[in-house]
């Protein structure tokens, strides 16, 4: 028995742990957004910081390497077509618009259907 809650331990740890990195620190703009009762699937996380750095899974990334990443999602998962894929881009709301274009424009153009933008509600 102690053995299965030491596992247990082990493992909301690391999942704790693995749900703080795909966060950076960024400060969202203030927005109400869609309000759903049940969360949606959040997918690939995107994570634009105020002097447009792109963090994806805790790693700056450039943007022909988070193409490349995209790609491999797309990949793993031959069954649904890129439409269907959804990702989360969580900008800072001081960032450059501009930056946060490049990113929409590039998964628009790898077919990508839904890029959603994370907000803070006020």
């Amino acid at each position: 028995m102690i053995d299965v809650v030491f596992l247990l331990i082990i493992f909301f740890m690391t999942t704790a742990r693995f749900a703080r990195l795909t966060r950076a620190e960024i400060d969202l703009p203030i927005e109400k957004g869609e309000q759903h009762e049940a969360p949606d699937e959040a997918g690939l996380i995107i994570n634009i910081t105020r002097d447009g750095a792109i963090i994806v899974s805790d790693r700056t990334v450039d943007l022909r390497r988070l193409e490349e990443i995209v790609h491999r999602e797309i990949r793993r998962s031959p069954d649904r077509p890129p439409r269907q894929l959804k990702m989360l881009i969580r900008a800072d709301r001081h960032t450059d618009s501009a930056r946060l274009n490049q990113v929409v424009t590039m998964l628009r153009s790898l077919g990508v259907g839904s890029v959603r933008l994370a907000t803070q509600v006020p």
